[in-house]
């Protein structure tokens, strides 16, 4: 485990900063011992050597707390005393080496450091209740509104106040023909998205995986891809039927993927003072441009301009088999090289982070062929602090937006394609919820099996990294029920009219370069005087909820971006 000072637990606690304890060690014994440890977090990892005790000699260990630990001292080539256990994060622990065995044990606890997103969840909650309760008081009670209007009225009977002429506000697009549910799906996307790249309050589960598995933070992107395959598919339809001609749909497909990459590399440059010869030409908007381009010409050539309604079980996917035969030999051309080719000093099929990993034996091996290809072909220009780092210490670049996982994303947005035509396709409701569960259900299963239901050794992990297989189909799954559920609850039954998310969904575009541009800058971002999570989730939480502000102001004054 890398830390930026190992030497902080010779201070105090508040030199600590998020997601690290102190383990005070007092050799008791009269001969020197070894203390060894390694995070369960690390696959398969060698123990590392902590610390060397001399008699009667004490020492401080600083300990990440993200992950159980497995911790023991050794005296003369024997194991002795082996404890896994997960640290609390700010406390510091005693551990005695003694003949006996000896526990460890807490010296200095700290304030639990879940605490603050529990009361802003409260706080959140609560406000939204309120307010919720306020506006339904207000529409059910005719006396208060014409109390209101009363009051209104006679203060303009008094000063006189009263405009001569009243200027009557410009209609706003409500956009009435719109799937609500889609926005308010893309809305809760970009919401997440920025809360996590501006840190995510320092939490675990807010961050991107180390390697395998999948967090909250894992699951943005690509139902934020998902969703662009399914606007697509119903966007086209609706130009298709109104005969726009298919030459013009091809010139604004191919406009707006270049716009987009254009932005991505722009984005890129505005993170640090960089030389040509270092600007990172993959990245996030790249992957959509791209893959944008792919299936919405794909879309273009194969798609009929009219639909016909059909009570076949699998019209939606027949009528689509070019594209489909498309998608699939792409996968299949992805998985043979990804468990075929052979990675000079790898072999072929290795999936890992490299460094640590499984013994240090595939040590510059990082991402298999899918880091070799990438690093052949953009060489510096590319990421250069892959995630896992800090937890495996691999030196080697790699880019979690590289060409093979592009080529795998290319499932995601198509997925997300299907989606749309299913909504196309079938004009009852029941049919449309159903097969959206459907797909939902088989596609997280199918992931689920691929990956044995395991966080390692599965044939194909979960891996965001590596935009795997399992990844795409859990997380395209986990998509098709979240927009089941909120088309049935917000499109059909009208429960819930989806703020604040409905908002930054309307504008999605300008929020995330938005964000991304002005990311550590005041008042979206600032060093914090501590390195507690109470203070990154505030300073996050802030930042984020001021883009809901703008987006909310550009809905209101009806002002859209698209490229």
């Amino acid at each position: 485990m890398l830390f930026a000072n190992k030497k902080k637990c010779l201070e105090s606690l508040s030199a600590l900063s998020y997601d690290e304890a102190c383990i005070d060690v007092v050799n008791q014994q009269n001969e020197s011992v070894t203390i060894f440890g390694q995070y369960e977090q690390c696959h398969k990892c060698n123990f590392q050597n902590y610390t060397v005790l001399e008699p009667y000699k004490n020492n401080s260990i600083l300990v990440y707390t993200q992950s159980p630990l497995t911790i023991f001292w050794e005296k003369d080539g024997n194991d002795n005393c082996s404890f896994t256990q997960l640290f609390y994060e700010h406390y510091r622990y005693g551990w005695n080496i003694t003949k006996d065995c000896s526990p460890l044990y807490i010296k200095e606890p700290a304030d639990n450091a879940y605490l603050p997103i529990v009361m802003a969840f409260v706080v959140l909650f609560s406000f939204g209740t309120l307010w919720y309760m306020v506006k339904c008081v207000y529409k059910n009670s005719g006396r208060l509104r014409q109390f209101i209007a009363w009051n209104s009225e006679l203060e303009e009977d008094l000063t006189g106040s009263a405009p001569l002429v009243i200027e009557r506000p410009p209609s706003i697009k409500k956009h009435p023909h719109r799937i609500k549910s889609i926005d308010i799906f893309r809305g809760l996307c970009i919401m997440l998205m920025i809360f996590v790249n501006y840190g995510g309050g320092s939490y675990w589960f807010f961050q991107h995986s180390v390697w395998n598995s999948i967090t909250i933070a894992d699951l943005v992107f690509p139902w934020f891809m998902w969703i662009m395959g399914l606007s697509l598919a119903v966007s086209l339809q609706k130009k298709l039927y109104r005969a726009v001609p298919r030459h013009t749909l091809v010139v604004h497909i191919i406009r707006r993927s270049l716009v987009l990459i254009f932005l991505g590399i722009v984005i890129n440059s505005s993170k640090h003072n960089l030389t040509i010869a270092e600007l990172r030409l993959p990245g996030v908007l790249q992957r959509i441009g791209v893959t944008y381009l792919i299936v919405g010409l794909l879309e273009i050539a194969f798609t009929k301009r009219i639909e016909i309604e059909s009570f076949s079980c699998f019209s939606d996917i027949i009528q689509a088999w070019p594209q489909w035969l498309f998608i699939l030999v792409i996968v299949g051309f992805h998985t043979c090289i990804t468990f075929l080719v052979d990675v000079p000093g790898c072999g072929n099929g290795y999936l890992g982070p490299g460094g640590l990993d499984d013994g240090n034996k595939h040590f510059n091996c990082t991402g298999g062929v899918t880091g070799y290809i990438d690093r052949h072909i953009f060489g510096e220009h590319m990421y250069k602090n892959p995630n896992c780092k800090k937890v495996y210490e691999t030196t080697v670049y790699f880019d979690p937006e590289g060409i093979l996982g592009t080529l795998m994303s290319l499932l995601t947005v198509y997925l997300g394609v299907q989606a749309g035509r299913t909504l196309n396709t079938y004009q009852n409701v029941k049919a449309k919820t159903l097969r959206w569960i459907i797909w939902g259900c088989l596609l997280s299963l199918t992931g689920g099996i691929l990956c044995e239901f395991k966080k390692d050794d599965g044939l194909i992990p979960l891996n965001k990294q590596l935009w795997s297989l399992s990844f795409v189909l859990v997380t395209a799954g986990f998509a098709f029920l979240i927009q089941a559920f909120l088309f049935v609850i917000v499109d059909i039954f009208r429960k819930w009219g989806g703020r604040p998310f409905f908002y930054p969904g309307m504008n999605a575009i300008i929020l995330y370069v938005g964000h991304e541009i002005f990311k550590n800058t005041f008042p979206f971002g600032w060093i914090p005087t501590v390195d507690t999570h109470a203070a990154y989730l505030f300073m996050n939480l802030w930042g984020t909820a001021l883009w809901v502000a703008i987006a909310i102001y550009l809905y209101k004054h009806d002002v859209f971006f698209t490229v």
